[in-house]
Protein backbone atom coordinates (compact mmCIF):
# COMPACT_ATOMS: atom_id res chain seq x y z
CA UNK A 1 0.00 0.00 0.00
CA UNK A 2 1.59 3.17 -1.18
CA UNK A 3 2.09 6.23 1.62
CA UNK A 4 -0.37 8.49 -0.39
CA UNK A 5 -3.37 5.52 0.49
CA UNK A 6 -2.05 5.09 3.83
CA UNK A 7 -2.08 9.04 4.45
CA UNK A 8 -5.76 8.92 2.89
CA UNK A 9 -6.99 6.33 5.04
CA UNK A 10 -5.60 8.47 8.09
CA UNK A 11 -6.91 11.69 7.09
CA UNK A 12 -10.39 13.12 6.22
CA UNK A 13 -11.65 10.12 4.58
CA UNK A 14 -10.62 7.73 7.28
CA UNK A 15 -12.58 10.02 10.30
CA UNK A 16 -15.67 10.48 7.83
CA UNK A 17 -15.86 6.72 6.94
CA UNK A 18 -15.53 6.15 11.01
CA UNK A 19 -18.63 8.88 11.53
CA UNK A 20 -20.34 7.57 8.65
CA UNK A 21 -19.79 3.67 9.84
CA UNK A 22 -23.57 2.55 11.21
CA UNK A 23 -24.88 4.61 7.73
CA UNK A 24 -21.98 2.72 5.32
CA UNK A 25 -23.10 -0.87 7.06
CA UNK A 26 -26.63 -0.66 6.10
CA UNK A 27 -26.12 0.69 2.86
CA UNK A 28 -23.61 -2.44 2.25
CA UNK A 29 -25.38 -4.91 4.29
CA UNK A 30 -27.20 -7.30 1.20
CA UNK A 31 -23.41 -7.38 0.47
CA UNK A 32 -22.11 -8.37 3.58
CA UNK A 33 -24.93 -10.91 3.76
CA UNK A 34 -24.32 -12.46 0.51
CA UNK A 35 -20.48 -12.57 1.49
CA UNK A 36 -20.92 -14.13 4.95
CA UNK A 37 -23.46 -17.21 3.24
CA UNK A 38 -20.24 -17.13 0.65
CA UNK A 39 -17.60 -17.55 3.33
CA UNK A 40 -19.49 -20.16 5.30
CA UNK A 41 -17.65 -19.71 8.40
CA UNK A 42 -17.60 -22.58 10.75
CA UNK A 43 -16.89 -22.64 14.54
CA UNK A 44 -13.33 -23.07 15.73
CA UNK A 45 -12.24 -21.25 12.23
CA UNK A 46 -9.40 -19.29 12.04
CA UNK A 47 -10.29 -15.96 10.39
CA UNK A 48 -8.26 -13.12 8.50
CA UNK A 49 -10.35 -9.81 7.76
CA UNK A 50 -8.33 -8.07 5.18
CA UNK A 51 -9.75 -4.11 5.24
CA UNK A 52 -12.14 -4.57 8.48
CA UNK A 53 -12.16 -0.88 8.67
CA UNK A 54 -14.84 -0.50 11.40
CA UNK A 55 -15.27 -3.75 12.04
CA UNK A 56 -18.22 -4.89 10.74
CA UNK A 57 -17.40 -8.56 8.77
CA UNK A 58 -15.17 -9.29 11.55
CA UNK A 59 -17.32 -9.05 14.53
CA UNK A 60 -19.98 -10.55 12.23
CA UNK A 61 -17.64 -13.49 11.75
CA UNK A 62 -16.52 -13.26 15.67
CA UNK A 63 -20.03 -14.72 17.03
CA UNK A 64 -19.96 -17.91 14.52
CA UNK A 65 -16.44 -19.13 15.10
CA UNK A 66 -16.90 -19.34 19.00
CA UNK A 67 -14.12 -18.89 21.15
CA UNK A 68 -12.67 -22.27 19.86
CA UNK A 69 -11.72 -19.75 16.94
CA UNK A 70 -10.41 -16.55 16.25
CA UNK A 71 -10.92 -13.02 13.78
CA UNK A 72 -8.33 -11.25 13.31
CA UNK A 73 -9.46 -7.80 11.42
CA UNK A 74 -6.51 -5.76 9.49
CA UNK A 75 -6.50 -2.25 8.32
CA UNK A 76 -4.83 0.26 7.74
CA UNK A 77 -6.82 3.34 8.80
CA UNK A 78 -6.29 4.05 12.21
CA UNK A 79 -9.68 5.74 12.41
CA UNK A 80 -11.54 3.04 11.64
CA UNK A 81 -9.75 0.83 14.18
CA UNK A 82 -10.36 2.74 16.67
CA UNK A 83 -13.99 2.25 15.91
CA UNK A 84 -14.00 -1.50 15.26
CA UNK A 85 -12.14 -1.41 19.03
CA UNK A 86 -14.71 0.28 20.52
CA UNK A 87 -17.30 -1.91 19.12
CA UNK A 88 -15.81 -5.36 19.90
CA UNK A 89 -15.36 -3.83 23.60
CA UNK A 90 -19.33 -2.64 23.45
CA UNK A 91 -20.06 -6.29 22.39
CA UNK A 92 -17.65 -8.31 24.70
CA UNK A 93 -16.34 -9.58 21.11
CA UNK A 94 -13.30 -11.59 20.79
CA UNK A 95 -12.07 -10.45 17.51
CA UNK A 96 -9.02 -8.15 17.25
CA UNK A 97 -7.69 -5.71 15.33
CA UNK A 98 -4.36 -4.44 13.80
CA UNK A 99 -3.19 -1.94 12.31
CA UNK A 100 -1.02 -3.06 9.29
CA UNK A 101 -0.64 -3.61 5.56
CA UNK A 102 -2.00 -6.64 4.30
CA UNK A 103 0.38 -6.90 1.13
CA UNK A 104 3.53 -7.31 3.56
CA UNK A 105 2.33 -8.76 6.89
CA UNK A 106 3.85 -11.93 7.27
CA UNK A 107 1.52 -15.34 7.53
CA UNK A 108 1.71 -17.92 9.39
CA UNK A 109 0.17 -20.80 6.89
CA UNK A 110 -3.07 -20.96 9.92
CA UNK A 111 -6.04 -19.20 8.60
CA UNK A 112 -9.09 -21.12 7.54
CA UNK A 113 -10.73 -18.43 6.16
CA UNK A 114 -9.39 -15.09 4.51
CA UNK A 115 -12.25 -12.76 3.79
CA UNK A 116 -12.80 -9.12 3.16
CA UNK A 117 -15.65 -6.52 1.84
CA UNK A 118 -14.08 -4.11 0.06
CA UNK A 119 -10.49 -3.86 1.13
CA UNK A 120 -8.17 -5.71 -1.39
CA UNK A 121 -8.83 -3.25 -4.46
CA UNK A 122 -6.13 -0.52 -3.33
CA UNK A 123 -2.90 -2.73 -3.37
CA UNK A 124 0.12 -1.11 -5.59
CA UNK A 125 1.43 -4.59 -6.50
CA UNK A 126 -2.00 -6.97 -6.46
CA UNK A 127 -0.25 -10.07 -7.59
CA UNK A 128 2.65 -9.66 -5.10
CA UNK A 129 -0.26 -8.79 -1.88
CA UNK A 130 -2.49 -11.57 -2.91
CA UNK A 131 0.57 -13.98 -3.00
CA UNK A 132 1.51 -12.56 0.40
CA UNK A 133 -2.00 -13.18 1.57
CA UNK A 134 -1.80 -16.34 0.64
CA UNK A 135 0.80 -17.15 3.03
CA UNK A 136 -1.42 -16.63 5.90
CA UNK A 137 -4.11 -19.47 4.71
CA UNK A 138 -3.79 -23.19 5.48
CA UNK A 139 -3.28 -25.76 3.03
CA UNK A 140 -6.61 -25.27 1.06
CA UNK A 141 -7.42 -22.64 2.92
CA UNK A 142 -10.46 -20.15 1.84
CA UNK A 143 -10.11 -17.04 -0.08
CA UNK A 144 -13.40 -14.86 -0.10
CA UNK A 145 -14.23 -11.22 -1.01
CA UNK A 146 -15.91 -8.62 -2.63
CA UNK A 147 -14.68 -6.12 -4.78
CA UNK A 148 -16.96 -3.76 -6.97
CA UNK A 149 -17.71 -4.24 -10.77
CA UNK A 150 -17.86 -1.23 -13.00
CA UNK A 151 -19.28 2.41 -12.34
CA UNK A 152 -21.30 1.84 -14.83
CA UNK A 153 -23.05 -1.19 -12.92
CA UNK A 154 -22.90 0.64 -9.91
CA UNK A 155 -25.33 3.83 -10.48
CA UNK A 156 -24.71 5.05 -6.85
CA UNK A 157 -21.65 5.75 -8.20
CA UNK A 158 -22.38 6.38 -11.62
CA UNK A 159 -24.87 8.64 -11.68
CA UNK A 160 -23.74 11.16 -8.91
CA UNK A 161 -20.23 11.24 -11.04
CA UNK A 162 -21.87 12.33 -14.10
CA UNK A 163 -24.44 15.01 -11.99
CA UNK A 164 -21.17 16.65 -10.50
CA UNK A 165 -19.00 16.05 -13.37
CA UNK A 166 -19.59 19.30 -15.15
CA UNK A 167 -18.90 21.78 -11.59
CA UNK A 168 -15.03 20.07 -11.39
CA UNK A 169 -12.16 21.39 -12.89
CA UNK A 170 -10.86 19.35 -16.16
CA UNK A 171 -8.80 16.41 -15.37
CA UNK A 172 -7.03 13.84 -17.30
CA UNK A 173 -9.20 10.62 -17.34
CA UNK A 174 -8.41 8.18 -14.56
CA UNK A 175 -6.69 4.93 -14.55
CA UNK A 176 -9.00 2.17 -14.40
CA UNK A 177 -6.39 -0.31 -13.47
CA UNK A 178 -5.07 1.95 -10.93
CA UNK A 179 -5.75 1.25 -7.06
CA UNK A 180 -9.23 2.59 -6.07
CA UNK A 181 -12.48 0.82 -5.60
CA UNK A 182 -12.84 -0.17 -9.09
CA UNK A 183 -9.74 -1.65 -10.17
CA UNK A 184 -11.03 -4.96 -10.09
CA UNK A 185 -13.94 -4.60 -12.17
CA UNK A 186 -12.62 -6.46 -15.37
CA UNK A 187 -13.14 -10.32 -14.16
CA UNK A 188 -10.57 -11.12 -16.67
CA UNK A 189 -7.67 -9.27 -15.43
CA UNK A 190 -8.82 -10.29 -11.43
CA UNK A 191 -8.59 -13.42 -12.45
CA UNK A 192 -5.60 -13.39 -14.28
CA UNK A 193 -3.76 -11.51 -10.62
CA UNK A 194 -5.28 -14.46 -8.29
CA UNK A 195 -3.29 -16.97 -10.85
CA UNK A 196 -0.52 -15.54 -10.86
CA UNK A 197 -0.39 -15.48 -6.85
CA UNK A 198 -0.96 -19.16 -6.88
CA UNK A 199 -4.38 -19.10 -5.95
CA UNK A 200 -6.55 -21.88 -7.30
CA UNK A 201 -10.54 -22.67 -8.02
CA UNK A 202 -10.93 -19.20 -8.47
CA UNK A 203 -14.51 -18.42 -9.23
CA UNK A 204 -16.81 -15.09 -9.64
CA UNK A 205 -20.20 -14.79 -8.97
CA UNK A 206 -22.13 -11.08 -9.92
CA UNK A 207 -24.01 -9.91 -7.44
CA UNK A 208 -26.41 -7.47 -8.02
CA UNK A 209 -28.29 -4.89 -5.21
CA UNK A 210 -30.02 -2.31 -3.63
CA UNK A 211 -27.62 0.55 -2.43
CA UNK A 212 -29.30 2.47 0.36
CA UNK A 213 -28.39 5.99 0.37
CA UNK A 214 -31.09 7.75 2.49
CA UNK A 215 -34.33 7.07 4.05
CA UNK A 216 -36.64 8.66 6.82
CA UNK A 217 -38.55 11.92 6.50
CA UNK A 218 -36.36 13.85 3.73
CA UNK A 219 -34.86 10.63 2.20
CA UNK A 220 -33.81 12.87 -0.98
CA UNK A 221 -31.57 14.85 1.44
CA UNK A 222 -30.00 12.39 3.30
CA UNK A 223 -28.78 10.66 -0.07
CA UNK A 224 -27.57 13.67 -0.79
CA UNK A 225 -26.01 14.14 2.29
CA UNK A 226 -24.48 10.89 2.05
CA UNK A 227 -22.85 11.43 -1.72
CA UNK A 228 -21.60 14.82 -0.67
CA UNK A 229 -19.33 12.89 2.29
CA UNK A 230 -18.35 9.96 0.20
CA UNK A 231 -18.09 8.72 -3.29
CA UNK A 232 -17.11 11.04 -6.25
CA UNK A 233 -19.51 13.80 -4.91
CA UNK A 234 -17.37 14.38 -2.29
CA UNK A 235 -14.32 15.91 -4.38
CA UNK A 236 -16.75 18.54 -5.08
CA UNK A 237 -16.87 19.65 -1.49
CA UNK A 238 -13.26 19.33 -0.57
CA UNK A 239 -11.95 21.62 -3.78
CA UNK A 240 -15.09 23.80 -4.20
CA UNK A 241 -16.69 26.77 -2.69
CA UNK A 242 -19.88 27.44 -1.39
CA UNK A 243 -21.66 27.88 -4.79
CA UNK A 244 -20.19 24.72 -5.78
CA UNK A 245 -21.37 22.97 -3.32
CA UNK A 246 -24.79 24.46 -3.53
CA UNK A 247 -24.61 23.67 -7.24
CA UNK A 248 -23.63 20.14 -6.39
CA UNK A 249 -26.72 19.80 -4.23
CA UNK A 250 -28.90 20.81 -7.04
CA UNK A 251 -27.13 18.48 -9.40
CA UNK A 252 -27.68 15.30 -7.06
CA UNK A 253 -30.84 16.17 -6.20
CA UNK A 254 -32.13 16.30 -9.83
CA UNK A 255 -30.34 13.19 -10.16
CA UNK A 256 -31.65 11.46 -7.21
CA UNK A 257 -35.22 11.96 -7.88
CA UNK A 258 -36.32 9.21 -10.01
CA UNK A 259 -34.90 6.45 -7.58
CA UNK A 260 -36.68 8.20 -4.64
CA UNK A 261 -39.82 6.10 -3.57
CA UNK A 262 -41.42 4.40 -0.29
CA UNK A 263 -39.25 6.92 1.76
CA UNK A 264 -36.03 5.71 0.81
CA UNK A 265 -33.28 6.82 -2.19
CA UNK A 266 -31.41 3.37 -3.38
CA UNK A 267 -29.39 3.52 -6.52
CA UNK A 268 -27.73 0.56 -7.91
CA UNK A 269 -25.18 -1.44 -6.86
CA UNK A 270 -22.99 -5.07 -8.46
CA UNK A 271 -20.11 -6.38 -6.69
CA UNK A 272 -18.08 -9.29 -7.23
CA UNK A 273 -18.27 -12.43 -4.72
CA UNK A 274 -15.16 -13.91 -5.59
CA UNK A 275 -13.95 -17.39 -4.10
CA UNK A 276 -10.68 -19.33 -4.64
CA UNK A 277 -8.71 -21.85 -2.42
CA UNK A 278 -4.80 -21.49 -1.27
Amino acid sequence: MNEAMRDYWNADAGHTWAEMQARLDLSLSPVTAALLSLAAPMVGDRVLDIGCGSGETALALATVVGEGGDVLGVDISRPLLEVAEARAEALDSDAQFIEADAATLAGQGDRDLVISRFGVMFFDDPAAAFANIRTHARPEGRLRFACWRTPADNGWAGVPLKAVVPLLPPSAPADPLAPGPFAFADPDRLVGILETAGWQDIDLQRFDFDMLLGQGDDPLAAAIEFSMRVGPAARVVREGDAGVRAAAEAALRAAYAPYAADGRVALPGSVWLVSAHA
